[in-house]
């Protein structure tokens, strides 16, 4: 989360542990606010609709994914211009990038809509989805579409709140969200019976809280930076060569995962069925939970490697990669911990069906098995990114996705079944936590070397 001015040597001073956590705090609260977009609706849905509820939410899933993807393009990007622009005292091509990015989004947003008329059914079968599965998803999904731009903005909109300087505003403007979340669904699927169309309406209205909270924070008077009507025009060429050139690479590691998702959706079907789907959602809906706190970790990491990079203190850069290896690696320790411990007692939040928890518990505890592994990757990728080595982040992503994700999940199956699907998290986890490791000692050893200190 960047500043957008003001005194940085604290960057260069402050103990780094504790710099770590001034970073993370924020935004481990924001991804535990998130995550509890996914957790309540799984919940609602699957106490008061059932198993078809919960297959319909996993099948949908990539098509959200996808929704992601492209805002993720655009407001990293975004973000990361906005944050250059006003760290070097230029508001008004700060204002220009920030109505740009709003009028990108706008018209991801608008081509969703489109596609909410016309492409619902054969997203859904792209999937998985058939029969009663298809029928029930078809309608969350397309609220889901038809409402894209309250989505959209609401999660742009923390990523540019706190390229702006504020993480805090951001992560309250996730928690209110949350929490609308919870009250909407609440209101619509047990007191209004609306099932899964009102765990989407919950979604897509609390997110719409939050985007106009975002929104609100760029409209007040003494905004820096701060929309302006006359910026909000067709954007230039260079501005999106800008922002493309740095959202590609988160938007090819969450594209890729569509991808991963739309392959895993059609074997748990084949190997599976409806239980199986059901119960992937429900391993979705925690491991959002145990997965994405770790991952603030390293997006905490990632602004102080980069600083202090750019000050030529190489040796505080390597204490805070060590200091985030730990501090990620030990948070996933206690998720491997909840996972083999309490799978059952979590699968219960969702349902009591016994053939899904038959599934999922199971399931859940071989997913778990390699999690720590992850911390290895997580760490890597914020280091390379934080020292401004794209390309090799990049390589690092895709020989990660190609050879430690996909190839297990279509070899694993064949021989196990639905197991083997399972089975795939930890082989994934372990192969790219050693595939990371080679990155991250070269990249130890490249900066205690003398080309270490020359920043270009």
């Amino acid at each position: 989360m960047p500043y957008s001015g003001g005194d940085r040597r604290f960057m260069e001073s402050e103990p780094v542990v504790r710099l770590i956590l001034r970073f993370a705090l924020p935004a481990v609260a924001g991804m535990v606010a998130g995550a509890i977009y996914n957790i309540v609706d799984r919940i609602f849905v699957g106490r008061y609709v059932g198993p078809a509820g919960l297959a319909a939410v996993s099948v949908s899933f990539p098509s959200m994914l996808v929704m992601s993807a492209f805002t993720m393009l655009i407001c990293t990007g975004g973000a990361s211009r906005v944050s250059i622009l006003l760290g070097a005292k230029k508001r008004r091509e700060a204002e220009q990038v920030l109505a740009s990015t709003l009028v990108m989004l706008a018209a991801v947003s608008a081509a969703f809509i489109l596609l909410s008329f016309s492409s619902v059914e054969g997203m859904l079968k792209l999937s998985g989805a058939d029969g009663e599965i298809l029928a029930v998803a078809y309608d969350y999904l397309k609220i889901l579409l038809r409402c894209a731009p309250l989505g959209l903005f609401g999660f742009a909109s923390n990523f540019l709140v706190k390229a702006s300087g504020s993480p805090k505003y951001a992560m309250f403007s996730q928690i209110v969200g949350a929490c609308s979340n919870v009250a909407l669904d609440a209101l619509f699927i047990v007191s209004f019976g609306m099932g899964v169309a009102g765990a989407a309406y919950g979604t897509v209205i609390s997110q719409g809280i939050s985007a106009a909270m975002g929104l609100a924070y760029f409209l007040r008077r003494g905004a820096s930076p701060r929309i302006r009507a006359r910026f909000l025009t067709l954007p230039r060429a260079e501005v999106v060569r800008r922002i493309f050139a740095v959202g590609s690479a988160p938007f090819f590691m969450e594209f890729s995962f569509v991808l991963f998702m739309t392959i895993m959706n059609n074997l748990v079907v084949r190997y599976g069925g409806n239980d199986g789907l059901s119960a992937m959602g429900i391993f979705f809906g925690i491991d959002s939970l145990l997965f994405l706190p770790a991952i603030a970790i390293g997006e905490a990491s990632q602004p102080i490697i980069g600083y202090n990079y750019g000050a030529a203190r190489p040796a505080r850069v390597v204490k805070a990669i060590k200091c985030a290896l730990i501090m990620t690696v030990g948070l996933y320790l206690l998720s491997l911990f909840l996972a083999e411990a309490f799978a059952g007692e979590m699968m219960r939040l969702f349902t009591e069906d016994e053939g899904i928890l038959s599934v999922g518990v199971p399931g859940m505890r071989i997913g778990y098995m390699a999690i720590p592994f992850m911390g290895i990757t997580v760490v890597t990728n914020s280091a390379l990114q934080g020292l401004g080595k794209g390309g090799h982040s990049l390589a690092l992503s895709f020989c990660r996705h190609v050879l430690c994700m996909f190839l297990p999940l279509l070899i694993l199956p064949r021989f196990f079944g639905m197991t083997g699907i399972w089975a795939s998290y930890p082989v994934g986890d372990f192969g790219g936590g050693l595939i990371s490791a080679c990155f991250l000692v070269w990249v130890l050893r490249w900066l205690r070397s003398p080309e270490a200190l020359s920043v270009k």
